[in-house]
């Protein structure tokens, strides 16, 4: 028999002074569900989002589609940000893994919308599962861009799908089969945007027999990095064991056996896992997943494709900028230097077709040299802020010389 053992955790980080991201670590109707929200509004907004998806994930049956839940999520945060003009605007990644399939072909599900991630780790080698719904990814996935520049391109956070965005959303969900050994991670960008890969996956090798411990490091990297967002892991490790009693408590680490075909309790063949995709046990995501070959001399036809993909680049900006979700725009706050000084801007960091996307609120009287070298990323990157005040704070941050951060 197959026992998950798992761990999360959550840290405002050194910037930020609310969490807005929410997780549940099977505590929920379904125990073998795992789920991470990072929530996007100003003041309170994006908690009350990350934890409404929360609160309608943890009330999931075992036989209930997964799609439909955050479908669900989606309504109410709608719902919600229609009912209270203080949180307008306001939404949530949502990133849920749940365990089913028989004791023969035991298998995960995975459904995400937006750029909260998922990572299988087996053998050794980290991948990803999930494929974040942001602009820069449409560049990965075109070609465009590398993972690799990808995780440095200063727009990386420019998501084009989340819950509370449109009536409609569209989930992606993944089928992988499971094996004794396997390492599952869930994170928020927190984590992906401060801690690369290659040391990622360093990390979570490091300490195969130990969750929580794991977990831990993973946030102590990201803080160390600059913790510039809410952080927050989620670790599930698959182990062949027979556990004395169906749970069982280590510390803070919980342990779930998941029962063989036949057992009181084992998780049921569900239809929203059987038609992932269109088939059951569907080969894992990442073994799709394109790779961008190297890259020599264009030809004629191949400048004329970049140049077109380009094109397509500029175009799916200004149609994500024109689509309900990106009209909050206008009340979103970023630092950026500007003739040595640090200055907040209002609206988003783009220009496309020279068009310019953004004005100048304030000048701080902050000189760009008095900026210590680990928070020049927080400017320079343009890290999009829910609210003036956020901004202000950040501001005095750096101002005082990090002593916050």
């Amino acid at each position: 028999m197959l026992l998950l053992e798992h761990h999360g955790v959550t840290d405002p980080g050194k910037v930020r002074k609310n969490n807005e991201d929410s997780l549940l670590v099977g505590e929920g109707r379904d125990e073998t569900l795992f789920v991470v929200a990072d929530g996007i509004g100003g003041f309170e907004a994006g908690e009350v989002a990350s934890s409404i998806a929360i609160d309608v994930l943890k009330e999931v049956p075992e036989e209930a589609p997964l799609e439909d839940a955050i479908r669900e999520a989606n309504r109410r945060i709608l719902a919600a940000s229609r009912g209270d003009e203080r949180l307008q605007g306001m939404g949530t990644t949502v990133v849920a893994m749940r365990f089913g399939g028989t004791g023969e072909e035991p298998v995960a599900q995975v459904s995400h919308v937006g750029d909260s991630r998922a990572y299988l780790v087996r053998g050794g080698e980290m991948k990803p599962v999930t494929e974040d719904h942001s602009l820069v990814a449409e560049l990965v996935r075109s070609g465009d861009l590398t993972r690799a520049q990808a995780s440095e391109h200063p727009q990386k956070n420019l998501i084009t799908r989340a819950l509370g965005a449109e009536e409609q959303v569209e989930v992606d969900t993944t089928v992988l089969p499971v094996e004794p050994g396997d390492r599952f991670v869930l994170c928020s960008d927190g984590l992906s945007d401060m801690v690369p890969e290659p040391r990622m996956q360093s990390i979570l090798t490091s300490h195969q027999d130990d969750p929580e411990k794991t977990a831990r490091a993973l946030i102590a990297a990201a803080l160390k990095a600059g913790g510039a967002d809410n952080v927050t892991v989620v670790i599930v490790d698959v182990r062949e064991e027979a556990p004395p009693a169906p749970r069982t408590r280590s510390g803070d680490t919980e342990e779930l056996r998941i029962p063989s075909p036949g057992e009181s309790g084992a998780p049921r063949q569900q239809g929203g896992i059987q038609g992932a995709r269109g088939k059951k046990g569907a080969a894992p995501h990442v073994a799709a997943r394109r790779k961008t070959a190297p890259r020599g001399k264009a030809s004629g036809f191949g400048q004329t494709v970049r140049a077109f993909v380009q094109v397509l680049a500029v175009v799916l900006l200004v149609a994500a900028l024109a689509s309900p979700f990106y009209l909050w725009g206008s009340s979103r706050y970023f630092l950026g230097f500007d003739e040595g000084e640090v200055v907040i801007y209002r609206g988003l960091p783009y220009a496309p077709m020279g068009l310019e996307l953004n004005e100048e609120i304030r000048r701080t009287g902050l000189e760009e040299s008095n900026v210590e070298d680990r928070f020049r990323g927080t400017v320079e990157n343009h890290k999009l802020y829910s609210s003036e005040e956020q901004a202000e704070a950040v501001a005095r941050d750096l101002e005082e010389g990090g002593s916050q951060q």
